[in-house]
């Protein structure tokens, strides 16, 4: 947890200097961008499975693209892919490097908490930010342990209010002054760090499940 804070953060903070690449997520057979790297986790503790030596590991920088996929409810990583001389548009598969000895897939059994995938074409609200579009409706799952338990399909405006509604019942708690402190301790502005926290706000109240009904 402590890494992915950081990994959030630096993403935020080198936008602007680079592309950014989504993973992949498929969805009933339809493949859609997945912006959360589970892998990243997976990485610090089995450095030696990381398909690209990265010495300066964000998310934007990771150097690879995972493919997952939710079959029979269970979150499986299927792919890793690696950009041929940093051309995302030609990839080449690592999946014998990370996947188990004859496995179709990896359950990622350490996932847990809310997470949302846009769905139809993504709307890039600010210059060279493709970490943050917003799209007309999405998709939000709520995940145990590599399980999906829940799974919602809002408008924008309902996912808006979600967010809010997130938003006000993580603000008050330990948690999130816990997260408030270590990015104080960074060199994100202060005024920043509550902005940046709410567009993350699934992620990081990934103990406030899907309990209300919009």
């Amino acid at each position: 947890m402590k890494l992915m804070y950081f990994l959030f953060l630096c993403c935020v903070q080198t936008l602007v200097a680079q592309t950014y690449h989504p993973d992949k997520i498929q969805i009933d057979g339809i493949s859609y961008d997945y912006r959360y790297h589970h892998l990243e986790s997976y990485f610090n503790y089995y450095p030696e499975k990381r398909p690209v030596i990265n010495k300066d590991s964000t998310i934007i920088s990771r150097g690879y693209i995972a493919e997952y996929e939710i079959a029979d409810q269970q979150l499986y990583l299927r792919d890793l892919k690696i950009p041929v001389n940093g051309n995302y548009q030609e990839l080449v598969s690592q999946a014998k490097k990370v996947l188990p000895e004859n496995a179709s897939g990896l359950k990622m059994h350490w996932i847990d908490g809310l997470f949302d995938v846009g769905l139809g074409n993504p709307i890039i609200l600010h210059a060279k930010d493709s970490l943050n579009p917003i799209f007309d409706s999405y998709y939000i799952l709520e995940i145990k342990r590599g399980v999906v338990k829940t799974t919602q399909i809002f408008n924008y405006k309902q996912y808006k209010s979600f967010k809010d509604y997130q938003w006000e019942r993580f603000r008050n708690t330990p948690e999130y002054r816990k997260i408030y402190d270590k990015l104080q301790q960074t060199t994100m502005d202060p005024i920043d760090i509550q902005g940046h926290i709410y567009n993350h706000i699934l992620f990081y109240s990934k103990r406030n499940f899907l309990k209300k009904s919009i």
